[in-house]
């Protein structure tokens, strides 16, 4: 007889059950409501960072292996203005359960970032606009970063198919990342890849990258490979790299070059390289002797100062057996020159070049000055013996 009561009692404890569930189930999906959830991580994002965050479309999250949030079109931009600062397709968002629960501060393990688009010029107009309290404040990733089909858009070039695979970010922290993507200008495209070493995570930092690549433009397609230590800054108004050490080698027709460099970018652009050139590219026009036999490397300085899309000539100074060159070539005419099998000896510049002595063909020349303007001229070369 005591088995009937028994029996009476487990419908009503199902249904305390059932109901206990469901309230379970509300207050999750209460907690994990995508469109609420997204608006509490973007407004502690944005106002971290200054800005307004905001997406088209509805969120979604998943639950395993972490809980992830994953935000369609994602649009952020500077307090009133037009333009937005970054764009994304997709932005997917992993949380710990704290942050779901809401017990503290919101705090992000991982993001990943689908065709994200920067553009530089309203990047430097919010960086203006902050004070100096409100700088860049890097967020702690533990579960890194993800960055796929990215887009950098400067003025005149831009960084395409951009991937950024770094697997934590703790500021001031090392950091080490693989980076690929392609620089483009005009029809010039430089295909890159490998690892990027930064000492201590931020904006500043020393750095390392030790990666390979392409140059492609008109029918050029030649491989690099290239490594550079040295230091970066991208907090103020123009971005700074300072490179005292830097090698690269490509397939003919591009050189090998060892030495340093340093690149400021802000309004204008300057770059400089000093170094050398082991040796003369096979694939270049042969020089006239003595300068063909000579053992010694090519000392070469480079300087560009201008508009950043170089349009400005650059000043080219090479030196090798007490021979000189003084010169400024425009860029467009030099990478023609690079994609031309057999054209010049040098490529388009005007300039002074000085030597000891010449052979040409097959008439030696001492104390030879020859001026050179890019133009035909009908005396272009004086010496004697």
């Amino acid at each position: 007889m005591t088995d009937a009561p028994r029996k009476r009692r487990w419908p009503k404890i199902l249904a305390v059950l059932a109901l206990l569930a469901l309230l379970a189930a509300w207050w999750v999906d209460r907690q994990l409501e995508p469109v609420r959830l997204a608006n509490t991580v973007l407004s502690a994002l944005g106002e971290s960072q200054g800005l307004d965050l905001g997406f088209t479309g509805t969120p979604e999250y998943a639950l395993r292996p972490e809980p992830r949030l994953r935000i369609p079109r994602l649009v952020a931009r500077q307090p009133g203005a037009a333009a937005p600062l970054v764009t994304a397709s997709e932005v997917e968002v992993s949380l710990p359960w704290s942050t779901i629960w809401g017990d503290g501060p919101v705090v992000i393990t991982r993001i990943a970032l689908e065709s994200p688009a920067l553009d530089l010029a309203a990047l430097e107009a919010w960086q203006s606009g902050r004070p100096p309290s409100g700088a860049f404040e890097l967020p702690t990733l533990t579960k890194g970063l993800s960055v796929h089909g990215g887009r950098l858009q400067g003025l005149g070039w831009s960084l395409q198919q951009l991937s950024i695979q770094l697997p934590t970010l703790s500021p001031g922290e090392p950091a080490q990342a693989e980076v690929s993507g392609e620089l483009h200008r005009d029809d010039l495209v430089l295909v890159f890849a490998g690892p990027l070493e930064l000492a201590q995570a931020g904006l500043d930092s020393p750095l390392r990258f030790d990666g390979a690549g392409r140059v492609r433009t008109g029918s050029l397609d030649a491989p690099w490979l290239a490594r550079f230590e040295g230091t970066m800054a991208l907090s103020g108004p123009t971005m700074m790299l300072e490179l005292p050490a830097l090698s690269f080698r490509g397939e003919s027709p591009l050189p090998a070059f060892k030495g340093g460099g340093a690149l400021a970018y802000g309004d204008t652009l300057s770059l400089r390289l000093a170094g050398t050139l082991p040796e003369w590219p096979g694939a270049w026009p042969a020089l006239p002797e003595p300068l063909a036999g000579a053992p010694a490397p090519i000392a070469l300085e480079l300087v560009y100062d201008g508009a950043t899309d170089f349009s400005a000539p650059l000043q080219l100074d090479a030196r090798r057996e007490g021979a000189s060159l003084q010169s400024q070539v425009p860029v467009p005419a030099l990478l023609a020159w690079l994609e031309d099998d057999g054209g010049q000896a040098l490529p388009p510049l005007t300039g002074t070049l000085e030597a000891p002595s010449l052979v040409i063909e097959g008439v030696e020349l001492e104390g030879v000055r020859i001026t050179l303007d890019d133009e035909p001229a009908d005396d272009a070369a004086t010496g004697e013996e």
